[in-house]
Parts: C-alpha cells; sequence; structure tokens
C-alpha cells in the first residue's frame, strides 16, 4: 500500500470519526476506504476492538495502517488468490504448468464449499456474460461471504 493511499484511508477516517457526517456520507466513506483498504476486515481493527486506539481514544493509524497492509500476506488472501487463479485455468482451459485433475483436485483442497464446480460449470452463476469469471461473485459463494471485491 502507497503513501498516497494510507493517507486518504486516514483523512477518510479522521472525517468518519472526529466530524458529524451524515448516514449517507458515512456510508460513502465506508465504500471509499472499502476500496482502498487491502485488508476486508478493516473496520473490525477500529470499531470492534482497541488494539489500535490509544489512550486518548485516538487511532494508532501507524499500527493500524501496517496491520491492513499485511492483508495480502495472510494465508486466506493466497489461498483465495490461488483458487481463482485455477478456476481461471479451468474456465480458459489453460494446463499448460497443471494438469485438469490436478486443478480440480487442488481446488477441492482450498476449497470450504464442495459444489464450486457447480457455480462454474452447471448453474454457471460465477461467470459473467462473456464467459469470464466473475471473482466476487465465486468468492462470496464458496466462502459465503460478501466482502471479497478486494479479488476484482
Amino acid at each position: 500500500m502507497n503513501d498516497d493511499t494510507k493517507q486518504k484511508i486516514t483523512l477518510l477516517l479522521e472525517e468518519l470519526l472526529n466530524t458529524t457526517c451524515s448516514e449517507a456520507r458515512q456510508i460513502e466513506i465506508n465504500l471509499e476506504v472499502n476500496q482502498l483498504s487491502p485488508d476486508p476486515f478493516w473496520s473490525d481493527y477500529i470499531f470492534w476492538s482497541e488494539e489500535y486506539v490509544n489512550e486518548d481514544l485516538s487511532i494508532n493509524y501507524e499500527g493500524f495502517l501496517d496491520k491492513i497492509s499485511e492483508y495480502p500476506n495472510s494465508y486466506e488472501y493466497r489461498t483465495k488468490s490461488r483458487i481463482l487463479e485455477l478456476a481461471q485455468r479451468l474456465i480458459t482451459r489453460d494446463f499448460s504448468d497443471i494438469g485438469e485433475v490436478d486443478i480440480v483436485n487442488e481446488i477441492n483442497e482450498l476449497s470450504p464449499d464442495i459444489n464450486w464446480t457447480n457455480y462454474l460449470f452447471v448453474d454457471k452463476t460465477c461467470l459473467n456474460n462473456d464467459g469470464s469469471l466473475d471473482k466476487e461473485t465465486f468468492l462470496n459463494k464458496v466462502f459465503k461471504e460478501s466482502w471479497n471485491e478486494n479479488f476484482r
């Protein structure tokens, strides 16, 4: 995460926490931070934990920004990225480095949902109109979540 992104997140959170914002503006800020943050759990670190709150109730932005910057190195992120990579290879039939059976077996090991093949090849709910993988929808279905916009 670059310094401009860190500064933008800091300014948005300062506005959210230290000014009176309309509900519409609060939603707008939340959506913008969601887009900027590599970590989908960013709000948990501020609103559901005291780990990044100083004694004077201000935010420890340095620690907070370091924490959200680490997410792309997490096991969860790497697992989801690998699943997406493998699913994309199945859809495009790219078996240049790994065979089809090996791809299916690896996704089966990584995926918490055994129905992942249905989403791609039976009901096709995770494919775009052009036949490409809708990454966010696929991850949301496989992991039963709705915040995987970081994998677009």
